[in-house]
């Protein structure tokens, strides 16, 4: 067997420094010997090279890849029988290992060695992978020459600690530690873990990183535990590694106590982690929990992580913006775009947590649910209750019944929403379906605050998400307005209507789905039908309405279609329709948020406009019912909204005339007819010299109306005149 000298782990680790101080000082032209011919079969007589050349591996010099002429299984059978049967074994394997260290004491010879060798079997013939393992890799793989050669990399590798990159990008350090990844049998687990953990604590910082994330891929199981505690003293040690020590505590297979005690460390430290480091933080976090101690795990977990303060301030002011012009603006700045990587790779890891882990995802809505004040709850709360009903199907009714509870204890406000949005937008976007589901069932509630809740669901979602998603926003909200359910009904033509106003671009890009409501007028109010032909003459009248002119053509044909029928109740549809459309069209859009038109209407546009009314004038005169309805629509049109100055001239002087027709006669003109009591003018109006003065003609009026409807006729000529809808 081979003698090796045992050093305790105070001596190993002034060894290593030793070495590795040595080494930063002495120039690389005094380490390493004069580099031999390029590209040349090494020639010498040591074990060394002879056993490999007649194992089948030809060394070349230089940077030359080493060759291997047959398997790499081949290989290691074939050198551990010559080494074995070798008369002076255990000896050789000495005399072997110490050409081997004479070999490697060039630079390029050993980076060859360490590099993959060149395979010159053919693949037909070969029984392995095609990928060929390095030298020092083989070498690995046999089981009486890996202590000795594991013992000669961590003598070499101080040499190269303190040393830069290579021109071709590949550091030597890196490059020995990966030797020892993955091999098929670590024959003294025990010695490898000590020499790891003693080169940890000498190697500088970037180089540490990678050795302590490479150590679940070096280790076997049994070193777990061993490993996990020294790691877990480095991590009090050492803050600058805590999340690659975490990243591998995470991996390893240890005892809940040390887990335990590891959390409540980092716990403690939440607070002050910067963003890039969360991710790692709350997946160790996670993984530790037991069902034991879930709940209270996590509602501290939810107390101490706040993502709002670790969202940029300027990312913010660009989510505000998103709002304001929906599609103009994207994130610019690399800081930015860091800190929302961040955030999703953070909310990666918590949706694969309360996925697979039943236990999570329960202890995270009770942890909510606990909370008892508005105040109290965060917007990272929400955002957790959307993606746990987006991921976990089974607590859609758990998450639901909170939900609506906390929207009725006013928990749950429209700020909390709007903020959740704001930051989580490019996390919540891939749940649209999800939310949209929500969303459906809230608005199905008879509670006015869950109601609008749901509403919100949706106008932030058609806001904040892409074309698809907002495509299916407003199929949505078209199927609820076509359900006949009438507190349906008004919320999603209440969310349309907003949607209008704060997306017109995006809406009139699925204006063709909302157009699709004019084939269930008949169910709706009076209050709906405005709505809808409100939002439809806004896209239809838009800045780009020449774009929209099918809208256009479908409104104008379901107008008359309606204005043309003898049923009041289809004529109803076609006065509030046409005076909405011409409201829309005449409006001053100086003064109306509805109106992206010009301020000024063009003479086309006002000779639309006008034709509009005339129609309508034109089949309401005949009916009182329309007649007063038409008037009323004309009202609240004016009241709620100023007009342009052409179609506010040529509205007055048509309700002008129209009443003068209608209702003003002159004094001195008595009505001839069978009247209860005489036809005079009351208040003293009836004592006139002359017929100069005009009197409301109300009586004939009211009695006229009164014997149309007992069921009598009227004459030719009392047929041929307007009828006027009096009030009762």
């Amino acid at each position: 067997m081979i003698s090796k000298r045992k050093l305790s782990l105070s001596e190993d680790k002034e060894s290593l420094t030793e070495d590795a101080s040595e080494a930063r000082k002495q120039p690389l032209s005094k380490k390493t010997k004069k580099s031999h011919v390029h590209n040349e079969v090494e020639e010498n007589d040591s074990v060394f090279v002879k056993f490999l050349k007649a194992s089948g591996i030809t060394l070349k010099t230089g940077e030359s890849q080493n060759q291997l002429a047959v398997d790499q299984i081949v290989f290691q059978k074939k050198l551990f029988q010559t080494l074995r049967k070798h008369p002076s074994y255990p000896t050789i394997i000495e005399e072997f290992v110490s050409g081997l260290e004479s070999y490697i004491e060039n630079q390029d010879s050993f980076r060859s060695c360490l590099l993959s060798c060149e395979r010159l079997q053919d693949e037909e013939t070969s029984t392995g992978t095609s990928y060929c393992k390095s030298l020092i890799k083989l070498l690995l793989g046999i089981d009486i020459l890996q202590p000795a050669i594991i013992k000669v990399l961590f003598e070499k590798l101080p040499e190269f600690l303190f040393e830069k990159v290579n021109s071709d990008g590949i550091s030597m350090p890196r490059l020995i530690i990966n030797q020892l990844k993955w091999l098929d049998r670590v024959v003294d687990s025990k010695d490898l873990t000590t020499k790891i953990m003693q080169l940890i604590s000498v190697a500088p910082l970037c180089l540490q990183h990678d050795f302590v994330i490479s150590l679940p891929e070096i280790l076997g199981d049994s070193q777990h535990a061993d490993v996990g505690k020294e790691l877990s003293d480095l991590l009090t040690e050492n803050t600058l590694l805590t999340v690659p020590i975490l990243d591998v505590l995470s991996s390893l297979q240890l005892e809940s106590k040390l887990l335990t005690k590891v959390r409540q460390l980092v716990m403690g430290k939440l607070s002050s982690v910067s963003l890039d480091d969360l991710p790692v933080i709350i997946k160790f976090i996670l993984h530790s929990i037991t069902p034991t101690d879930a709940l209270e795990v996590i509602s501290e977990l939810r107390e101490k992580l706040d993502l709002q303060h670790c969202i940029l301030p300027s990312q913010f002011q660009v989510s505000l913006s998103r709002l304001r012009n929906k599609g103009q603006t994207s994130f610019s700045g690399n800081q930015e775009n860091s800190g929302q990587d961040c955030v999703t790779l953070l909310f990666d890891v918590i949706k694969s947590a309360i996925r697979y882990e039943k236990i999570i995802s329960e202890a995270w809505i009770k942890a909510i649910e606990r909370t008892p004040s508005e105040g109290e709850h965060k917007i990272f709360d929400l955002a957790m209750l959307l993606i746990i009903y987006s991921t976990n199907t089974q607590t859609k009714k758990y998450i639901e019944r909170v939900l609506r509870n906390k929207i009725r204890s006013g928990c749950f406000e429209e700020d909390l929403l709007q903020g959740t949005f704001y930051i989580h937008y490019l996390v919540l976007k891939d749940f649209c379906p999800s939310i949209l589901s929500l969303a459906q069932s809230l608005l199905n509630s008879l509670d006015q605050s869950i109601i609008l809740f749901g509403s919100l669901l949706y106008r932030y979602s058609f806001m904040f998400f892409d074309t698809y998603c907002q495509q299916e926003v407003i199929g949505a909200l078209v199927t609820h307005v076509c359900s006949g359910n009438e507190v349906e009904v008004d919320a999603a033509l209440d969310v349309l209507l907003e949607l209008v106003v704060v997306s017109p671009s995006a809406m009139r890009l699925n204006a063709v789905f909302v157009k699709g409501i004019l084939d269930y007028l008949d169910n709706m109010s009076p209050q709906q039908i405005r709505k809808l032909f409100c939002i439809l003459s806004t896209l239809a009248f838009g800045k780009e309405h020449e774009a929209s002119s099918h809208i256009q053509d479908d409104m104008h044909l379901v107008i008359r279609k309606q204005l043309s029928s003898t049923v009041f109740k289809y004529k109803l549809i076609g006065i509030i329709g046409a005076v909405t459309m011409a409201g829309i069209m005449a409006a001053d859009s100086r003064s109306s948020n509805l109106t992206p038109g010009s301020g000024e209407l063009s003479s086309e546009q006002c000779t639309q406009v006008i034709s509009l009314l005339q129609l309508v004038h034109s089949c309401s005169e005949q009916s009182p019912q329309a007649s007063g309805l038409y008037y009323d629509e004309f009202a609240n049109l004016i009241h709620g909204r100023r007009l342009a100055p052409e179609a506010l001239e040529w509205l007055g002087q048509t309700i002008f005339n129209d009443f003068q027709d209608a209702f003003v006669v002159d004094a001195c003109v008595v009505p001839e007819g069978d009247y209860p009591f005489p036809v005079k003018a009351l208040y003293g109006l009836e004592d006139y010299d002359s017929c100069d003065g005009i009197v409301i003609n109300l009586l004939p009026l009211l009695f006229s109306q009164n014997f149309v409807k007992d069921g009598s006729t009227l004459t030719s000529q009392e047929s041929d005149q307007k009828l006027s809808f009096i009030p009762h």
